[in-house]
């Protein structure tokens, strides 16, 4: 999954619903994979944000953000709702 908006993230459901996938990888960080049980809790409500960070370079960080319309928001959540593992991944 890549970020588009409102438009990519319906056909992302629609194409989640059809192919029923075994696992959803969604462009971000991999250390964040602890982190995907928490888009589950019901107080979770975009807009959330991942941010990585290198702790003896804070100045080298990424941000990314995710709305209600978002397609990494809407694999995410369409991936618990289901029980498919969801994973992050990046170059």
């Amino acid at each position: 999954m890549r970020h588009h908006g409102p438009g990519s993230a319906r056909a992302v459901r629609a194409a989640l619903e059809a192919v029923r996938p075994g696992i959803v990888l969604i462009e971000g960080p991999p250390e964040a994979d602890a982190l995907v049980a928490l888009a589950a809790d019901a107080d979770m409500r975009p807009p959330v944000a991942l941010l990585a960070h290198a702790v003896d370079e804070p100045g080298r960080s990424a941000f990314w953000p995710l709305a209600e319309f978002s397609p990494e928001w809407v694999a995410l959540r369409w991936a618990l709702e289901h029980g498919v593992p969801a994973r992050f991944i990046d170059l």
